[in-house]
This record gives C-alpha cells, structure tokens and sequence, in this order.
C-alpha cells in the first residue's frame, strides 16, 4: 500500500454552490447523507493506517527475530562446545545471571534447539519469546536482549517488563507476583491450596504455615523463614496457549512438598586426617546435636574410605559433602549457588567469618561452599642445622633471598655422611603459590586480603622459574614432581595439591620423610610436637620481600550443597550449623566468633602460635580459581624441559562446561 495522498483542491471561486432549495427535509438528508460519507471515508483511513502500521510492525518483528536468532544459535553451539567463555561472551556481566546459567533445568532452551517464536522492541531493549519441543509438546519463556554500543547481548532482564509487585492474602498465606502475571493469581492460588491439603491429609509439618509464596522474575532463592521462591511461569515455561505448563505446575508442587514434609539428607565426609580417626570436624556429635534442634530433618553422615579422585561424584550420589568444589564442578552445573542463602538468612552471621577463609568459598563473584575452616602450612626449620652453618636462625619477617641464601649456606656446610640431604623440601605446591602470589607484590596494605588480585600467568611463572632453578641444584631441593611420577606413576601430577586432597600425598609425604631430611620443609601444624620430639624445632612464616611480608597459602575446607540434592533448604540449615562448630587438628575456625570461644590462638605452643599469628594476616586462600592455574603438571612440564615458564604458565586443565 502506497502512502502517498494526491487531494484535489477545490477553488471556491471557480465553484458555483447549489442554491439552496429551502426544505428542510432535503437539508436534513443532505446532511445525513454527507456524515455517511464522512465517515466512510475517515472509517477507511483509520483501516488503511492499521492496516500499514500492522505491516510495519509486523516487518520490524520479523527483523528482530533474525537479529536475536543468530545470538540464540552462538549461544547454543558455544554450549555444545562447553566453552563458557564463549558462552558468555554474549550474555550481560551480572554474576547471579551467570550463575542461573549453570542450573541445568534452565539450560533447556539450548539442550532443545530454542527458536525465537516472537520479538518485540522496547526501546533499546528487546522482548523476546523463546519456543522449544520437549516430549511433542511445545514451550515458551520470556528472554531479554539490550542494545549495548551497538552490539546485541542476552540479559537478565527487563527494566519495564514485569510491572509493580502485588500481593494477595490466600486461605493459606500469602501469593507476592509481579503485576503481569496477575492474570494467574487465583489458579496458581487454588493449586497451592490443593497441594497443601493433600500434603497434610498425608502427614505435613503444620507449624510451617501459613507461607508466603513468591512468583519471582528472576531465579533467585531465599532463606527467611515461612517464604518459598519459585520463578515466574514466564521463568519456567508458558504452554502453546501462553499459560503456565505442566513443567511450572510439577516445580511449583516440588517445592511446596519439600517445605511441608520431613528431610532426610545423606552428607558425605573425607576419611580421618589422622590414624585415630580425627577428621576435621567431630561429625557425628554435630549430627546428633543439629538432629536435637531440628527434628523436621535427619542427617545421614557417610565417612568415605578413600577421597575419589573425581569430586563430581560426590554431587551425583549425596546431598551435600565437605569437600571444596572444584572449577570443573561448578561448570558443570553441579554446585548450588549459595550467596541467596547467605544474603537472605536472618540468622545468617556472614560479617562473623575471617575475611580470607570467606573468599575460599568463591568464584566468579558468588559463593559455592560454607567455609567450615582453613589449613595454614608454616615452615619448619633444624636448629641444628642452623648452628652447625654458623647462621643465625630466620626471623618471623624474612625474605626468599634470605632463605635461598640459608639453603644455600646450610648446603655447603655439610660435612661428610651427614644425615641432611636437603636444604628444603615441600611435598605439595605451597611454596610455589606463596612464591607465585608474593612476586612483585606492591600492595601497600596492612593485610594481604585486602589487596586481592586474580593470580596471573607472569606470577605462575615466576614461581615455576624458580621451582626448577632450585630443584636442579643438588641438595638445595628435590623435584618432587618426578619423585611422584616415580612412586605413584604417570600422571599422578595431575593430583591437586591441597593437603587434604588425596590418600597419594599422605603416601608421598611418608616416603619423602622416610628417605629423606631436610633443613628447612613445609608442614602442617597438627605436626609440630611429632616434628619437634624428632629434631631442635623452629618455626617461621613464608618469605617475603622488602617490601612486603610473605604471604602464606591457605586451604580453605567447607561443605557444598549438590544441585541434584532435592533438600537444599535444609542442606543450607545443616551447613550453616556446621559453620559454628570447632575444628580439631589444628586447623584455623572460619569464625572469629569459634576461634574465641575455643581460644585457638591463645593455646597455641609459642614458636608455632607466633608463626602463624604473624603470618595470618598476609595468607591467601588457593581459590577454587587458583587451583587449576597452577597445577603439578606445569612444575613437570618444566622441570622436565619439555616447556618454559612461561609456556607453562599458561597452560590450562581443559574445562567442559554444562556436563558437556
């Protein structure tokens, strides 16, 4: 249809009127005849104006829609691909949309080929509706894309969309929903007040009601009391017909019934740090104690034998365990998000954690464990060695040159037949992450948490450099990383370093001690009083340098809730209990709060409570980040000349995102 009008002006001049015949009859049908006409004629415009604007917008839709497709199908290939990089490169930079990417029931678009059905244009925003089959039906959820400097990107969501939120008093609570999905109210209403019924007629827990049930836009979680969150149906999926599906009505269920009913949670535990079945928390007595306090949930603690070696494991088979996760854990979607939890429990203490522990528990700017404590290795030094050197003994301020100059020192003063075989020995990585995070560190703060910084290639290879150049002497340090080939067989690199990570290295540490002594070696300080009736003992904190102090790593241990865990409510109760308990084996409490109650730092022996004082408030916890970017096989890779530092450095474990 053209839009362009050609009107014929009428000169009145040129025009002669019709004289006027005086009956007003005649008038009164030529009026009526002329209105007709009119609007007639004004009728037809207003048509042909929908009629244009509806084939306007009908093709700016159509040109939206092969806009955002192309997105939609990036992300579905990158998701393919596992690479989350990819992945999210096009998505907005939020950290609770990321990590709501990671929930595997909202990775259904992308699993089923997501079609753009609908697209709408809101000023720079963009209303999309994304269609898939699933079981030969057809869903439907809202999505969200922004104009961003001329470049299209996925968001959370929208900033008009929803409307104001609205409330509604029901028989058994209360129903809190976003003003658009008014339209669902009184079915969403009634369904909930079925389930309730039939849940009690059954056996439900009655002091638990009334609730209050909110229909969230995003995919957030909450711990307040007598409150449960379920996404939007627009969230979860819309039918053919655009009203809530049978996959909102089953999750809506689900959650109803995991609130009103008993728990009972199975919570997987490492095996005893110790040969008398110490392990890091007394479990069972903590069981017992929370089981008291909390009679609507049963805890089953399951000791394992044997750590195994996959984690992932453990989040397919258990509710929960008291592990930290790893990197590959939590892309692939097995990990639930647990900062909702921290930031909505009222009786949630998160300012009462040390700083440094708290952020063990973090990657990409969420939280994923509770920590429960944290291991601090120290350095232990032979003051026999120191004396026969004719040195004096290292100050709780020194440095790594000072060191690598008492190794050096003590090497060469060793007579012959002397039992010493070496200036220095670490069994795990803990020196190469103090020796990695200290390089060129220019933070002018008094603590090193407060000059956080992601660990970055150049540091890793300093360490590594100076890894190799120190193991290749001979007596200053032994390359650990062949031994563990040697002993364990190939491969065994790749077992990670934490102290707490895998029976091998409570192998390895017993052949390294057995067959070898050194001058000055790196333990943990549950074994200060076995080392100090072996040798003269003294006690120091990692090097530093002159212009900072060292920085000593630290092995944050907590608990995970697993994401196939259909209690995580009451995992997060059990959790937050647990962070309240004291941790035996002299491990660091992950509350200032227990640490007083316990007196952990006034107990501690001397030497070794001066050591670690001084050196706590310059530790950094190995992050769940740190810990797959430097590993035992760059350390082989180098000692062995098949990479440089730097090479190394920047190599990577490959990660699978979304279980692919």
């Amino acid at each position: 249809m053209s839009d362009q009008f050609d009107w014929h002006i009428i000169d009145e001049e040129d025009t002669e009127m019709p004289p006027d015949s005086g009956d007003p009859a005649r008038r009164k049908r030529n009026w009526t005849g002329g209105f007709w006409l009119l609007t007639a004629v004004l009728l037809s415009l207003v048509i042909g104006g929908w009629g244009v604007t509806q084939y306007q917008l009908r093709q700016s839709e159509a040109e939206l829609q092969a806009q955002v497709q192309p997105l939609l199908d990036f992300e579905q290939e990158a998701f393919w691909a596992g690479d989350g990089d990819l992945f999210f490169s096009v998505q907005s930079d939020d950290p609770a949309w990321f990590s709501a990417q990671l929930q595997p029931r909202n990775q259904i678009i992308y699993r089923a080929d997501g079609q753009i059905s609908k697209a709408e244009a809101h000023g720079e925003e963009v209303w999309a509706n994304v269609t898939w089959e699933e079981d030969g039906e057809q869903w439907q959820r809202i999505a969200f894309f922004r104009w961003q400097n001329g470049r299209l990107l996925h968001v959370p969501t929208s900033n008009n969309y929803w409307g104001p939120t609205l409330r509604e008093d029901t028989d058994w609570g209360q129903l809190s929903y976003a003003e658009i999905d008014q339209s669902w109210v009184k079915e969403i209403d009634q369904f909930t007040a079925d389930t309730i019924a039939e849940l009690c007629a059954a056996g439900c827990l009655p002091g638990k009601l009334p609730l209050t049930l909110v229909l969230t836009p995003d995919y957030s979680q909450t711990a307040v009391p007598d409150r449960l969150n379920i996404p939007s149906p627009r969230r979860v999926a819309l039918d053919a017909d655009g009203r809530p599906a049978s996959i909102f009505w089953e999750q809506l269920r689900g959650q109803i019934e995991t609130y009103l009913t008993p728990a009972v949670i199975r919570f997987a535990v490492p095996p005893p740090l110790t040969q008398n079945g110490q392990g890091m928390l007394n479990y069972e007595r903590a069981a017992a104690q929370f089981m008291a306090e909390h009679p609507d949930i049963t805890i089953e603690i399951v000791t394992l034998t044997t750590s195994p070696k996959d984690l992932a494991q453990l989040a397919l088979e258990f509710d929960g365990a008291a592990y930290q996760p790893t990197k590959s854990m939590l892309a692939d979607g097995l990990i639930v998000d647990l900062t909702d939890y921290t930031n909505s429990d009222p009786d949630f203490d998160q300012s009462d954690f040390y700083e440094q522990i708290w952020q063990g528990g973090e990657w990409r700017d969420r939280l994923w464990m509770v920590p429960l404590a944290a291991q601090m290795p120290v350095m232990y030094y032979d003051k026999a060695a120191y004396e026969q050197s004719g040195m004096a003994q290292p100050s709780l301020r020194w440095t790594w040159a000072e060191m690598e100059q008492d190794v050096a020192t003590i090497v060469a003063a060793q007579p012959e037949g002397s039992d010493l075989q070496w200036g220095f020995l670490d069994t795990g990585l803990d020196a190469l992450f103090s020796y990695a995070y200290n390089w060129e560190n220019s933070c002018s703060k008094r603590a090193a948490v407060l000059c956080q910084r992601p660990l970055q290639p150049q540091n890793v290879a300093a360490a590594l450099d100076w890894y190799s150049q120190q193991a290749n002497q001979p007596g200053q340090m032994p390359d650990l990383a062949a031994d563990m080939e040697e002993l364990l067989g190939p491969g065994s690199y790749a077992v990670s370093s934490n102290w707490n990570a895998s029976d091998q290295l409570f192998v390895l540490w017993n052949f390294q001690t057995a067959r070898r002594k050194a001058a000055i070696w790196i333990d943990i300080p549950v074994n200060y009083e076995y080392q100090f009736l072996l040798v003269p003992l003294g006690v120091v904190p990692f090097p530093g340098s002159d212009r900072f102090d060292g920085i000593s790593p630290l092995w944050v241990q907590g608990a995970f809730i697993s994401q196939q865990s259909e209690r995580p409510y009451a995992m997060w109760q059990w959790l937050k209990f647990l962070s309240y308990q004291a941790p035996t084996s002299r491990m660091i409490p992950a509350r200032p709060s227990v640490a007083e109650d316990v007196g952990f730092w006034k107990f501690l022996p001397l030497p070794l409570g001066n050591a670690m004082r001084a050196a706590f408030p310059f530790a950094r916890p190995v992050t769940i980040e740190d810990q797959t970017r430097l590993t035992w096989a760059q350390v082989t890779a180098v000692t062995s000349g098949e990479l440089t530092p730097a090479e190394a450095a920047r190599q990577k474990p490959a990660v699978l995102w979304f279980g692919n």
